[in-house]
């Protein structure tokens, strides 16, 4: 590793683009828009603030200011507002200032912040709370700040305390009492993609398909010009657009980072120059213990070459290299691509070094491989899983990435013929030794020679074979280690009765000691079945069996990756806050969704169109390309695939593993993105489609992505989805002049979340209400060029009816709808095109409607107007 300074240039810009600059120009303004604003709160005293961050933003042509509300210097937690400001004019406002508190305990009550933190980890029931405090000194864990909690009735002077917890994969961010200690308020910011838990609505169809699709834009050297601060580098990996081994073939690219967002490559950070899967973006190693630490990373070598061989065939651990590389191939792309669409050092993104260009730099992505995969212990759960943990601004992020199980059998017979290519199809697992998906086995079974295996076998007994015993009165890992210290490469422990309390044919997994050392796999089998292998042996003939796990590597799986990746996108752009998404304050949590939907922007292949029906989740979860994946639905602006709309959010929730009524976070993410994916192909009509949005600015594909992005820095904390539907309109209004805003408000008018729609209370996920009307001057604001292309209306205006002229010819009815200018139907009326039947208009008053017309292969509309 070589140490490299970047030039001296760079230091000297920073100091014309510290926050705390901007922050003086936007105070008046800021100050001057909350004394006139009616907006800010109702009866709102208080309107003390601090500006918390300024972002430059090119596509919004204006800086993103969010500010915080404090009291007595003090932040209030929760109450923050985001204003979009252009030449010293607020364009958009939205934010809680509504804190008016009559009381508050004062800043003398509180104890010191490592006090609190103890007392914290304690009131968590969490084990070793002075290790917790050991971190804080040594800077491995955030300094708790002071903040005040609002209860309702009072400011209660508050600790707001972030860490990571010991041995777990969870981040937690807590609003204590400082005199206390008492949690008022507690989230886990690790968001888990966990299928296992009960949150998901499909059954999977378990097929493999390998389907091979060529690479649709190219990867290499992506950028224009050329980065002289950055040394060459390749990588042997699925580049975007594939999503999955089954969606297409590894490929060799060379300096694939974008120069402006990676300008030093992605091996280098400013103060080294890495030879392993390690740099400015992302540090990405193995974690099959699960212990989050630090574990071995690709090495590339000083010509940082990342090619390494995949052949699943070979076993999990054959491709560790190629893996850990996948992954940090896909953190690096996705972050490059984000930042061109305006996630970068302002907006807090994820990097060592910032370049002086604002933000709070080291908080690089930590992203663990395989995590897991080598402890056997299923009951842990440390598989078919993702997560992804975003702490605040400076603070690492991290990626945990799993593997995933297949589905049973596990046990197959090879040999006698009268067996071959049978299996058993429900067996247990031993939960302890070599874990079956790290190490399949295959040879000839042999019986112990002591029936239980309860005591020590004859040294070499069972050398390399797979020894057989029954089940006695001794645990299951002492049955296990004697088999294993006689040689065997496996053990199969089968079952024995005893009387109604243990059924001869029930099966179960078999736990250890956590103590006792084993190194080979074991499985567990009904009675009968155990037998009957027994009796084969002893009639003189040979059986040879295959002891197997199938499993999916995440790490190869980029539409979880940048899924996961999302996240962290979502919650460093929401609000001031890193808990502005917390699914205990907003139970309507669009999280998911916005990571669905920038799995699946990254992912469209050239050949796509609104047709095209996409799952999510495929590989892992075992699917052919074409299922359905692990949502309600799959996407899809069609109807009849997917009906999904705001109303069916209402009961989204599910009782958790610790019978906590939680919201299903998936299911209504799901929701969301179905809206996101219409919207979509809404601008693709209008303006062209490009399946590599970083192609051309001006495709739809890249102008609805940065609508999106944009509307994510503007919604404010615990966004709903009628803030999240205002905030892209406003993100248009911002950067198009509302070229788009009935285009939009069509889209989401479509799925339920019409003018009329309510979010009800955002801490209740059954009082939702959807409406489907647009408003008025949208009702008039139809395609007109499509119109003209589909059909006529004469005469226009009309007196008392009307006929409508279809350019080609239609099959079957019409169904033809006439709205008034505020959205309403007025008529109804279904004609058969060939007959040319009269559209009837006698009850219409005078004025502008818009008339549509749908059936098959017809959905036009248009402007009519009757005067009688």
């Amino acid at each position: 590793m070589k140490k490299r300074k970047l030039p001296l240039i760079v230091a000297v810009i920073s100091l014309f683009t510290m926050n705390s600059v901007y922050g003086q120009n936007y105070n008046t303004v800021v100050e001057n828009y909350l004394k006139t604003s009616t907006f800010v709160g109702e009866n709102v005293i208080n309107k003390d603030f601090v500006i918390a961050s300024e972002d430059i933003s090119k596509s919004l042509n204006a800086t993103v200011v969010k500010i915080q509300q404090t009291y007595n210097g003090i932040p209030v937690f929760g109450n923050s507002s985001t204003l979009l400001i252009r030449d010293n004019n607020v364009l958009s406002y939205t934010g809680d200032f509504s804190v008016n508190a009559s009381k508050t305990s004062g800043t003398s009550q509180a104890q010191d912040a490592s006090s609190i933190l103890v007392k914290v980890v304690d009131n968590m029931k969490l084990p070793n709370s002075k290790d917790y405090k050991i971190s804080l000194a040594k800077g491995d864990i955030k300094t708790p700040t002071l903040v005040y909690y609002d209860n309702g009735s009072e400011l209660i002077l508050s600790y707001e305390v972030e860490f990571y917890e010991n041995k777990s994969n969870n981040l937690w961010h807590v609003i204590a009492d400082a005199k206390t200690g008492e949690i008022y308020d507690q989230n886990n910011l690790t968001l888990s993609c966990n299928f296992t838990d009960g949150a998901f609505e499909r059954e999977h169809n378990h097929n493999d398909e390998v389907v091979n699709h060529t690479v649709a834009y190219p990867q290499n050297n992506t950028s224009k010009g050329i980065s002289l601060l950055a040394n060459n580098a390749s990588y042997r990996v699925f580049p975007f657009p594939v999503e999955a081994p089954t969606f297409g073939d590894r490929e060799l690219l060379m300096n694939p980072w974008d120069n402006t967002a990676s300008s030093l490559g992605w091996q280098n950070d400013n103060a080294t120059e890495y030879n392993i899967t390690r740099g400015n973006n992302v540090h990405t190693y193995l974690d099959e213990g699960s212990t989050n630490a630090i574990g071995a990373s690709a090495d590339g070598g000083a010509s940082h070459i990342f090619d390494f061989p995949f052949d699943p065939a070979n076993g999990l651990d054959s491709y560790k290299n190629a893996s850990i590389t996948n992954l940090f191939y896909v953190n690096n792309r996705v972050h490059d691509v984000l930042y061109k669409f305006g996630f970068t050092e302002t907006s807090k993104n994820f990097q060592a070094y910032n370049f002086g260009k604002g933000g709070i730099q080291n908080d690089y992505v930590l992203a663990e491989a395989r995590d897991g995969a080598g402890v056997a212990d299923l009951s842990l759960g440390y598989y078919d899983n993702a997560n992804f943990s975003t702490p605040s601004d400076g603070s690492k992020p991290r990626m945990q990435m799993y593997i995933w199980l297949g589905s049973q059998p596990y046990f197959s017979f090879n040999g006698p013929s009268s067996v071959a290519g049978t299996n058993i199809p429900s067996v247990g697992l031993g939960y302890f030794g070599t874990p079956l998906w790290k190490q399949s086995v295959t040879g000839d079974v042999a019986i112990s020679p002591v029936l239980d295996a309860c005591t020590a076998l004859p040294a070499g007994s069972l050398t390399g074979k797979i020894g057989i015993a029954q089940r006695g009165t001794c645990n299951f890992i002492a049955k296990v280690k004697n088999i294993e210290d006689a040689g065997a490469i496996g053990a199969i422990i089968y079952n024995s009765a005893d009387a109604a309390t243990n059924p001869g044919e029930a099966i179960s997994n078999m736990s250890g000691d956590g103590v006792t050392p084993i190194n080979i796999p074991s499985v567990f089998l009904p009675q009968s079945r155990g037998e009957a292998i027994n009796s084969l042996i002893n009639g003189g003939q040979n059986v040879n069996v295959t002891l197997k796990v199938p499993v999916k590597d995440g790490s190869l799986d980029n539409g979880i990756i940048s899924h996961e990746y999302g996240h962290g996108l979502s919650n460093r752009l929401t609000g001031t806050n890193v808990s502005c998404l917390s699914s205990t304050l907003d139970k309507e949590q669009m999280g998911e969704g916005w990571s669905d939907f920038l799995a699946l922007m990254l992912t469209m292949k050239a050949t796509d169109n609104a047709s095209v029906a996409r799952g999510i989740g495929t590989y892992a979860t075992n699917e052919p390309t074409t299922g359905g994946g692990i949502r309600p639905a799959k996407y899809s602006p069609d109807l009849s695939i997917n009906n999904y709309t705001y109303g069916k959010t209402n009961g989204m929730e599910y009782t958790n593993a610790n019978g906590a009524l939680v919201p299903n976070v998936h299911s209504i993410g799901f929701v969301w993105a179905t809206i996101l994916w219409d919207l979509h192909w809404k601008y693709v009509e209008k303006y062209g489609f490009n399946n590599d949005i970083t192609a051309d600015p001006n495709s739809g594909s890249a102008r609805v992505f940065q609508t999106v992005v944009d509307g994510l820095k503007l919604q404010g904390c615990y966004p709903t989805f009628i803030m999240g539907r205002d905030a892209i309109i406003a993100a248009d209004q911002a950067s198009n002049n509302g070229d788009n805003k009935c285009l939009i408000w069509n889209t989401f008018a479509k799925r339920g979340v019409g003018v009329n729609a309510s979010a009800g209370s955002k801490t209740n996920i059954n009082d939702q209400v959807e409406d489907f009307t647009v408003p008025a001057d949208c009702a008039l604001a139809t395609n007109e060029v499509t119109a003209v292309k589909g059909f006529s209306i004469y005469p226009n205006p009309a007196k008392n009816e009307f006929y409508l002229n279809f350019k080609n010819n239609i099959l079957g009815k019409v169904n033809v709808e006439i709205y008034d200018a505020s959205g309403k139907v007025v008529a109804t009326q279904q004609i058969d095109p060939s007959a040319k039947e009269a559209i009837n208009t006698q009850k219409l008053p005078n004025g502008v409607y818009v008339v549509k017309a749908s059936g098959i292969g017809v959905n036009y509309s248009s402007k009519m107007i009757v005067n009688k």
